[in-house]
């Protein structure tokens, strides 16, 4: 396998190097900067001392003559300096003689920070004049710096002294680095492909690529080829073992496995694409119990037979124990869409030669098989993977009715370890108290919270929270929502016994909970209802039952008795997700529900649909002539709530009024924050 360029070793030492050299290049530079700081104050001081100095016998005569063009053309010869801005001459009568100003530079921020650095504000320096024959002060010289453009000279130079400093240590990096690759990243590159080709060429082992030498190499060079002759007779002995299956005479699973790795590695160096057929018998345990293992063993030899028909030179056959059966084909094709192709004929025609009759030991046998196609490509990564990969096809091809064969797809692996990991964490959740209620406020147009539905969560303690829509319909399947249905039921039938006992606010008058159409069909659900509700001390007028049509398809005649029933108790019950499904008339005006919830499908952009407005005002129309109360689910923003206002709607659920919260925050908005709702909806 190509090593990528980013993660050779000479490029990671480059990279080291150059980023070693880049930072100490900037820590020294920046260092020595700091150093020459303190210096280049004292020098400039003295350079332009010096330059004073120098002016000072003409300014002192001009100042005794009182001579102001010969004080102007001193002034005139300072400010020819490019770091002088002003000069100025005064007599001994601290009277201006000669003055003049250039315009200082406009330089960036750091190098006015540095200007101030160096001259605290702008330089200034000054010294009197002594008229020399005399020996009497006559005045003073004095000159202003430009401390920016000084500034900016010394920011030059120190910039100068740091790139030399860098170009230097780059320099040296590229020669550590040329030495490097030289004594140690080109010596390793050459036995890592002399180690790679060995796999292919066992004869390669005794041609090592650089000189054994009495060095670190050498003795590692000495020490591999040790090593691989002793793995050498190592295989030779187990090559020794039984690598067949002693009743089909094919290869067994430690055979397999050998011819799967070494197929995977050829795969991932060649463009070429693998398959492997995973196969069982169908209905073979009936044969074997019912007719003996004689006769089973017979037909898994004649299978075994018809599967080798299909052999070729590449082409490996084995049986993994009982009537699992694998066909390896590591070249099946150049691409993975021709790969496919072949596999699916192949496929055909292994089920059409299993299809065909059996005659053994006076028994004439049908029988079918189930397929598992694994493409292997040159990103597998091992045996086991390809092989567990064909396996979960196999069992989605058994799950089809048999007969057939399914190709892997890692959305099939991905379902069905979250499946497996859901189906074992249901059985311990409520005991370990995974399982809680949220609870989604239901309004009126006031904005007052007038019930809510709570809603089942699951946070499992390694995958979180789960998702509703995942673990019911497994629980359902597994019938383990009976003991599920139960806990909500006791759960919420609790919360309200223990919100009355706290001063329900008069205008709550229902709490939802959702049943499942399995809960419901359960011969004992009405009973069981009606112990919880004596069991919890819960007034059964603030409970509400929510099913769906799907609660009354197997037994309508039976469905209707219980709702009756469960209506005789003093429940309320609703008929969920209306406007989607059948959603039949006829169960309205048999079962006389007390609330229809209209389908947040219908309501979602209700204002931009004027077909979803015409039915959700159908609904409404109907629902009020029957007597029955409508709330509109997934109310989610204002344009939606003022369309269900303008259509009459009176109770509402959804976002836009509060998330599924738990119970102890679903309580502070109801005691506490009983406001809010209603100060929201009129802030909109």
């Amino acid at each position: 396998m190509a090593i990528r360029i980013k993660d050779r070793a000479s490029v990671k030492h480059a990279q080291t190097i150059i980023i070693a050299s880049l930072i100490l290049s900037l820590v020294f530079g920046v260092l020595q900067a700091f150093l020459d700081l303190e210096s280049e104050k004292q020098q400039i001081h003295n350079r332009f001392s010096s330059i004073l100095l120098l002016s000072h016998d003409p300014a002192a005569q001009a100042a005794y003559q009182l001579n102001s063009p010969l004080a102007k053309q001193v002034i005139k010869g300072l400010l020819s300096h490019p770091d002088i801005i002003q000069a100025e001459i005064m007599d001994d009568f601290d009277s201006q003689l000669a003055s003049d100003v250039d315009q200082p530079s406009d330089e960036n921020e750091f190098t006015q920070f540095l200007a101030n650095y160096l001259f605290s504000k702008q330089g200034h320096l000054s010294i009197p004049l002594i008229f020399s024959p005399k020996n009497i002060n006559v005045g003073s010289l004095s000159i202003t710096l430009d401390s920016q453009a000084v500034a900016k000279s010394f920011i030059g130079r120190a910039t100068n002294v740091f790139l030399l400093s860098l170009i230097k240590n780059l320099i040296l990096s590229l020669i550590l680095l040329a030495f490097f690759y030289k004594v140690l990243t080109h010596p390793l590159t050459k036995l890592t492909i002399w180690i790679s080709s060995i796999k292919y060429n066992n004869k390669a082992i005794d041609n090592p690529p650089i000189k054994i030498k009495k060095d670190e190499f050498g003795l590692l060079i000495k020490q591999f080829m040790a090593l691989w002759k002793e793995r050498e007779s190592a295989e030779a002995q187990l090559r020794e073992y039984a690598y067949f299956d002693l009743l089909t005479g094919l290869s067994n699973r430690r055979h397999l496995s050998d011819i799967l790795h070494n197929a995977i590695i050829k795969i991932q160096h060649q463009p070429t694409i693998g398959a492997l057929f995973y196969m069982d018998l169908d209905r073979f345990k009936h044969i074997n119990d019912s007719l003996g293992h004689a006769v089973g063993d017979a037909l898994l030899v004649t299978i075994g037979k018809r599967l080798s028909e299909f052999k070729n030179d590449d082409t490996s056959v084995a049986r993994l124990g009982g009537d699992e059966f694998v066909i390896l084909i590591p070249d099946i094709a150049d691409t993975e869409e021709k790969a496919h192709e072949a596999a699916t004929q192949l496929a055909n025609k292994i089920l059409t030669s299993i299809a065909e009759p059996h005659t053994l030991i006076g028994h004439l046998l049908y029988t079918s098989a189930s397929i598992g196609i694994s493409i292997i490509r040159q990103d597998s990564n091992t045996g086991q993977d390809v092989l567990r990969h064909a396996d979960i096809a196999l069992y989605k091809a058994k799950a089809e009715g048999g007969n057939t064969y399914h190709f892997y797809e890692n959305q099939l692996h991905i379902q069905a370890e979250q499946r497996l990991s859901i189906e074992q964490g249901l059985h311990s959740a409520i005991e370990n108290n995974e399982f809680y209620l949220a609870y989604q406020a239901q309004c009126n147009k006031d904005g007052d919270i007038i019930g809510a539905e709570c809603l089942a969560r699951w946070k499992h303690p390694v995958l979180g929270e789960i998702s509703p829509g995942d673990f019911i319909p497994i629980s359902e399947e597994t019938r383990q929502i009976y003991q599920l249905g139960d806990w909500v039921l006791k759960t919420a039938f609790l919360q309200v016994t223990k919100w009355l006992h706290q001063g329900l606010p008069h205008k709550f008058t229902r709490l939802a909970i959702n049943i499942s159409p399995i809960q419901f069909q359960d011969p004992n659900f009405v009973e069981r209802v009606q112990e919880l509700l004596v069991e919890c001390k819960c007034p059964p007028q603030l409970i509400e039952l929510e099913i769906t049509e799907s609660c009354l398809f197997k037994d309508e005649h039976l469905a209707k008795l219980k709702v009756e029933q469960l209506k005789d108790m003093g429940l309320s019950l609703s008929l969920d997700d209306f406007g989607t499904g059948y959603s039949s008339l006829r169960h309205l005006r048999e079962l006389k529900l007390d609330v229809i919830k209209i389908d947040q499908s219908l309501i979602r952009d209700l204002h931009l649909n004027e077909i979803d407005k015409d039915i959700t005002d159908s609904i409404l129309s109907l629902a009020q002539k029957l007597n029955m109360k409508v709330v509109a689910e997934g109310v989610e923003n204002q344009e939606e709530m003022s369309a269900l206002l303008e259509l009459g709607c009176e109770f509402y659920q959804g976002f836009y009024f509060s998330k599924p919260i738990n119970a102890e925050a679903f309580e502070k908005l109801v005691f506490e924050d009983r406001k809010s709702v209603q100060q929201m909806l009129n802030q909109s």
